[in-house]
């Protein structure tokens, strides 16, 4: 029994040996297994890290490539700016009154949509006419043909009531049904004020308005109320109206002058230096000074120089290159001291040719239209009209002035005529609200409008305005119009 159980330990562990044994290949198998896995891993990192480390290698230098090149791109504008800089504070010590100035930019909004009601056509039109004829101050003088007894302050609106009837006469001989209504603003009982109080206007059909530029606003605000158009004849400023769809401006202000003369700039000396000679004493000035260089239609990089003292020779020497011609802006509306500036210019450089622009007033600067004063400056003056005296129109207005008024009719009955004349068909032909007819100047008799709405920098509407400027130009005292 014994030997028996010691055979069986015998078999027994003999079996365990055999199951350790195989455990053990087992077990050295796997970890043999683990250890080749291992390797192929370590060798394919080896490989992902070799490649890892070529590519960035590879990014590096393209980086380093880069930043080198942005380096130098930075030393390149670093030297310029320093360079440019350099020699704008050269050029400010050796002109210290010689600024350039560049317009800014403005983004312009969308623009409102405009609406009107309906046009009324009509037999019979009613056209109320203002104008400050100040006749308390001479009536007891006698008739308006005397025009030596009228005050001088009331010429224009006379002027312009005179050529204005004219116009009236001849619309009643071609069929036109009109009734005309003039009234003196000038006097205390007709002022804007009480016009519009009294209720004298509420019928009509139009106001054309030869008025002073105070007397706008209120009117201006009577015309919106009531939807009818409202025509400034006489005024070049916008009186501050805003928002007012039946309110046109027939005269360009002086932006828009501004802007024609910026715009010529342009077209003739593309690519030269212009000079603004500018005044800021004075505060009309300015405003023209400040149209200039902040026009944001057409860009010009003026070089300024103030003015509030007449500049010696050597202040406007620094200025020109006296070797060829100069292009000179004078924001200057005064004419005695536009005349002023213009024999300095004149005198100080007589070798030297001038291409002067200047401002509308100057038309009334005589010395322009006489020969051998300004020998070698062209002056270009913008202006609101052309009037054309030897056509057949003009001729007819000239006959018919000194039938009726003696002597010879002047500019403002001209443009009172014209003023009522085109009115008159575009209310026959298009009824009261004719504002979107505007394009058609057909039956204007000397001037080709252009009225157009304005908008601010908002996109919001303004008012309507005429854009057509003439370019008058004088050379050496001869006259004529570009």
């Amino acid at each position: 029994m014994m030997k028996r159980n010691i055979a069986i330990l015998l078999v027994l562990t003999l079996l365990a040996t055999c199951i350790a044994g195989n455990s053990d290949a087992q077990f050295w198998k796997r970890k043999s297994k683990r250890r080749h896995a291992k390797n192929a891993t370590d060798q394919n990192n080896q490989q992902a890290d070799s490649t890892q480390t070529k590519l960035t290698k590879h990014e590096r230098k393209a980086e380093k490539k880069k930043e080198k090149k942005d380096r130098k791109k930075q030393k390149h504008e670093l030297k310029h700016e320093r360079k440019e800089n350099k020699k704008k504070l050269a050029n400010e010590k050796k002109h210290p009154h010689v600024q350039v100035v560049a317009a800014p930019v403005t983004v312009v909004r969308q623009k409102q949509e405009i609406q009107y009601p309906q046009s009324q056509l009509k037999t019979r039109y009613r056209v109320d006419v203002l104008a400050s004829l100040y006749l308390d101050d001479f009536a007891k003088n006698g008739s308006t043909a005397y025009t030596d007894r009228i005050p001088g302050k009331a010429m224009p609106g006379i002027s312009f009531y005179e050529g204005l009837n004219i116009a009236a006469d001849s619309l009643k001989k071609a069929g036109f049904s009109f009734d005309i209504y003039v009234h003196d603003v000038a006097s205390s009982t007709e002022s804007v004020a009480m016009l519009i109080k009294s209720g004298t206007l509420d019928a009509t059909d139009l106001i054309i308005g030869a008025l002073q530029t105070q007397d706008v606003p209120m009117i201006a605000g009577y015309a919106k109320k009531k939807q009818v158009n409202f025509i400034s004849a006489l005024s070049a400023s916008d009186a501050g109206v805003k928002d007012n769809e039946y309110y046109t401006i027939l005269q360009p202000t002086m932006k828009t002058y501004c802007q024609w003369i910026a715009g010529d700039i342009k077209q003739k000396f593309t690519g030269m230096n212009v000079t603004l000679l500018c005044r800021t004493s004075s505060s009309a000035d300015e405003t023209v000074f400040n149209y200039l260089i902040n026009d944001t239609a057409v860009k010009v990089n003026y070089k300024q120089l103030l003015c509030n003292a007449m500049p010696s020779k050597d202040n406007l020497a620094s200025l020109f290159d006296t070797t060829k011609s100069n292009i000179v802006v004078v924001a200057v509306l005064d004419t005695k001291y536009a005349d002023s500036l213009l024999k300095q210019l004149s005198q100080s450089f007589p070798a030297t040719h001038f291409e002067v622009y200047g401002m509308p007033s100057w038309s009334g600067i005589g010395s322009l239209r006489k020969e051998g004063v300004f020998p070698n400056l062209t002056v270009r003056v913008p202006m609101p009209f052309n009037i054309d005296q030897t056509g057949g129109v003009g001729k007819y207005v000239a006959r018919m002035y000194k039938e009726d008024y003696g002597g010879k009719a002047p500019e403002m009955a001209y443009r009172g005529f014209e003023a009522m004349f085109w009115y008159a068909n575009l209310l026959k032909h298009y009824g009261t609200i004719f504002n979107l007819k505007y394009e058609d100047n057909s039956s204007a008799p000397f001037t080709r409008f252009d009225i157009k709405p304005e908008w601010d920098n908002e996109g919001n509407f303004l008012f309507y305005e005429n854009k057509h400027v003439f370019l008058s130009k004088y050379e050496n005292g001869v006259y004529g119009v570009e």
